[in-house]
């Protein structure tokens, strides 16, 4: 089963810090995940909760707003191009080339790479 991906309590900070006010259905409090089916949540409505965006929606916002574009990439087992074996992320700028960033150690999954990769962006890029 296909499950979405939501930002980590880390990252959801990070976001809020960094200007994110989208509405989401999910936020933290207190560092738990909740669900608000009826009420979208948005950082600017409360000061002790964070929206928790999916990972999709945190890049397109990063994307839009900071012009920043992420790749997430395989990386396989010499010989075996069956199964990834770690993943990297790189970080481009849109607007400015340089901005080209390179992770290193690898990721164990695909999520973790892309988690990685925002908290990059969000720590050392804005």
């Amino acid at each position: 089963m296909i499950t979405e991906d939501y930002c980590s309590y880390e990252v959801a900070k990070l976001l809020k810090e960094k200007g994110f006010d989208e509405p989401c259905f999910y936020y933290y409090k207190d560092g738990v995940l909740m669900f608000s089916p009826f009420l979208k949540g948005r950082n600017s409505y409360h000061t002790d909760t964070y929206s928790a965006p999916t990972h999709q929606m945190a890049m397109k916002w990063l994307r839009e707003v900071h012009k920043l574009t992420f790749i997430i990439s395989p990386q396989w087992v010499e010989g075996d191009m069956r199964n990834p074996y770690r993943w990297y992320w790189e970080v481009k700028g849109l607007k400015d080339i340089t901005t080209d960033v390179y992770s290193n150690p690898l990721c164990d999954s695909y999520e973790e790479a892309v988690e990685a990769a925002l908290k990059y962006s969000l720590e050392n890029l804005i």
